[in-house]
């Protein structure tokens, strides 16, 4: 029964993993690997983007952590008979994807944080006074 339970949470997480990738590759006018490049594109912002976008690191952990797990399924690595997690997963790229729709997601945010903004973030606070001062 154990095993069973194991198949289906691991195949819909297979199959939901496999199309939000492609949902992301369509959304970087990408072939394929949109997962992979959405990565690749926090990792660039990632010194900037932890400290005024609350759920980034949390973000990259969690597609990460997907991306290993995919990736043993996919190459045979692990049985979709494991243990690899519930539908947790499922449900947390289902909410990512509305949030995708909604420009809430952390690369969108990312890019509407004002650039002079993200030039000052690493300004002293007697600095930020001083500035502050002088307007």
């Amino acid at each position: 029964m154990g095993k069973l339970i194991n198949r289906t949470h691991n195949e819909r997480f297979f199959d939901e993993y496999a199309y939000f990738d492609q949902v992301l590759a369509e959304r970087f006018n990408i072939e394929s690997g949109g997962v992979e490049h959405y990565i690749k594109k926090m990792k660039e912002c990632v010194v900037e983007a932890r400290d005024v976008i609350p759920e980034f690191d949390t973000t990259l952990a969690r597609f990460l952590k997907m991306k290993d797990r995919y990736s043993k399924l996919d190459k045979g690595h692990t049985s979709f008979e494991e243990f690899q997690g519930k539908d947790e997963d499922v449900v947390w790229i289902s909410v990512f994807m509305q949030k995708l729709d909604a420009d809430a997601d952390p690369l969108s945010k990312y890019a509407k944080i004002d650039f002079k903004k993200k030039k000052t973030k690493n300004k002293s606070f007697m600095d930020k006074l001083k500035g502050a001062l002088k307007k």
